[in-house]
């Protein structure tokens, strides 16, 4: 009866790029792995709350912070980055938004996690402080690799969706 209008005639033939999908079923394998993290955080803060009497070094008040902080950036990681993957692997062209969040949400993870680690080497020896920098400025500069390939990505992403749906 209704017959579908092609805006743009021939547009919704066009292939997504190659690279483009390859990288968000390899980022939907990562992004799902980092769920796996969720259990030990939870963990994490139930042997905390229960350590509230002893005057443990651990049970302290940042460290209860950041371990909520770091509980919803993979939350919100975990949200954002597999419904952008697999919005993206579907065509939508809304993918970039939650791709662009999880994107944002993992650049504030990093400030998180150098916070944790100067919180954690409090008190301990100066040698026991530079490792566990340098520890995460490793960590940081592996996942920044990545986040550059999901970087590539996105804009690969937005000049195809530029191209197919003309905006």
């Amino acid at each position: 009866m209704y017959d579908m209008v092609d805006p743009l005639p021939g547009a919704l033939k066009l292939p997504m790029p190659q690279f483009v999908t390859a990288w968000s079923i390899v980022d939907l394998v990562m992004v799902s792995l980092r769920t796996l993290e969720i259990p030990f955080i939870v963990a994490a803060l139930l042997l905390i709350g229960r350590c509230q009497t002893d005057q443990n070094a651990v049970c302290t008040a940042g460290v209860r912070l950041a371990l909520w902080l770091e509980f919803g950036m993979v939350s919100a990681i975990t949200l954002l980055g597999m419904t952008g993957n697999i919005a993206m692997l579907c065509r939508r062209h809304w993918a970039l938004w939650f791709s662009l969040g999880s994107h944002l949400v993992t650049l504030v993870s990093y400030g998180i996690l150098v916070w944790q680690a100067m919180i954690l080497s409090k008190g301990f020896e100066r040698l026991a402080f530079i490792i566990a920098i340098i520890g995460v400025t490793l960590f940081i500069m592996l996942r920044c690799a990545l986040l550059v390939f999901n970087f590539i990505a996105f804009f690969k992403a937005k000049a195809f969706f530029r191209e197919r749906d003309g905006y």
